[in-house]
C-alpha cells in the first residue's frame, strides 16, 4: 500500500507584511544609542565608517526588528 502526499511549495509573505511585522519605527532608538557610542568612543569615525554602518544595520533592523517580530509572534 502506498501513500502519496501532495507536494506543497512554500511562499514568502509578503514584503509589505514582513517590514510591517519588523517595525522600523521602533529601530531608531538603537540605532542611536549606537551612534551615540561610536562618536563617544573617541576613534576617528570616517576610518570606520564600515563598521559603524554595520553595527546600525545589526542594531536596528537585525536586532531590534527580529525581536519585535518574536515578541509579537508569542503575543499571539
Amino acid at each position: 500500500m502506498s501513500v502519496s502526499l501532495p507536494i506543497q511549495t512554500r511562499h514568502l509573505p509578503e514584503p509589505r507584511a514582513m517590514l510591517r511585522l519588523i517595525k522600523p519605527i521602533t529601530w531608531f532608538p538603537p540605532i542611536w544609542a549606537y551612534l551615540c557610542g561610536s562618536v563617544s568612543a573617541g576613534v576617528p569615525l570616517s576610518d570606520h565608517w564600515g563598521m559603524v554602518l554595520l553595527g546600525m544595520v545589526l542594531a536596528g533592523p537585525i536586532v531590534c526588528g527580529m525581536s519585535q517580530a518574536a515578541n509579537d509572534w508569542c503575543d499571539r
